[in-house]
């Protein structure tokens, strides 16, 4: 019974913590949202020289995640960390949206009428949760390998077999697609680093 009660306590604690911590990125993620399907009217665009497009990527970290994409399943394997933290930052994600969305954490499908991108999905780890909590879900990466192992995992249940996974950029993504979301999970939230 201490156990149980002391695992709680803690999980409480790290609620608060991360409640504190992201709280300001999920009302700043929201409104953005919020802004921009409430315009109606395109916003006339400065013209400007083309550039070369730039990127945040890291070629080296994605050849890291390539070589490793086998074992996003293993939940002893290298991902081990993120198997660990995902049913607290799933608690957390589900605590947060059901609040601001005045949604019934208690129901079987809270998330359900969400739609959710996954920005930084890998094998699909935090993706196939949100979808059998009833949100669509959109899982998106640069790392071709890490979403052809998300679509086979997520293929595999019935429940998750409806989540759309891309590969690109989340630059890409969110300049074509994101305002199509009510919420955008973005790599500082889902894996937080």
């Amino acid at each position: 019974m201490s156990m149980a009660f002391n695992h709680l306590r803690n999980l409480n604690r790290i609620h608060r913590i991360l409640h504190h911590r992201f709280q300001p990125l999920l009302n700043a993620t929201t409104r953005f949202f919020i802004d921009a399907a409430a315009s109606s009217m395109p916003q006339p665009q400065p013209k400007q020289q083309p550039s070369a497009p730039s990127s945040s990527l890291k070629h080296n970290e994605l050849a890291k995640f390539a070589a490793i994409a086998d074992t996003w399943w293993d939940s002893e394997g290298p991902f081990k960390p993120l198997h660990v933290m995902n049913p607290t930052r799933l608690a957390f994600i589900r605590s947060a949206l059901c609040r601001h969305f005045k949604k019934d954490p208690y129901s079987a499908k809270p998330l359900e009428g969400l739609k959710i991108v996954d920005v930084g999905c890998g094998g699909g780890i935090l993706s196939e949760p949100l979808a059998r909590l009833g949100a669509t879900v959109t899982g998106v990466d640069a790392v071709e390998k890490n979403i052809k192992i998300a679509q086979l995992h997520a293929g595999l249940d019935p429940a998750t077999s409806s989540i759309e996974f891309c590969c690109t950029t989340a630059g890409i993504f969110t300049n074509l697609e994101a305002f199509f979301y009510t919420f955008v999970l973005h790599p500082s939230l889902t894996c937080m680093l």
